[in-house]
């Protein structure tokens, strides 16, 4: 798939704001699996920015995470290019 036909994938989650920066660290160090920002961090809600063509590689560490017992919960995954709406 042309990088110029992928879209743009919100996958929103909650974890515990103690883990954002540790999952952060993770995603970066996959170079161009996306990027992480947090939306709310008194609750715990963020998002990965990725594109449609990585977005099962960015699942697949959330998912791995979440085995090595990371609280992570909530997945939802939505093509949306508004930045910052959760």
């Amino acid at each position: 798939m042309s990088s110029l036909n992928s879209k743009c994938i919100k996958i929103k989650f909650i974890t515990d704001i103690n883990d954002v920066l540790y999952i952060n660290s993770i995603i970066d160090s996959y170079e161009g699996v996306g990027i992480v920002r947090t939306i709310d961090s008194a609750k715990g809600k963020v998002v990965i920015f990725t594109s449609s063509g990585m977005c099962k590689y960015a699942l697949n560490v959330l998912k791995s995470l979440k085995d090595e017992g990371l609280n992570i919960k909530n997945i939802i995954v939505e093509e949306n290019e508004e930045v910052d709406s959760f």
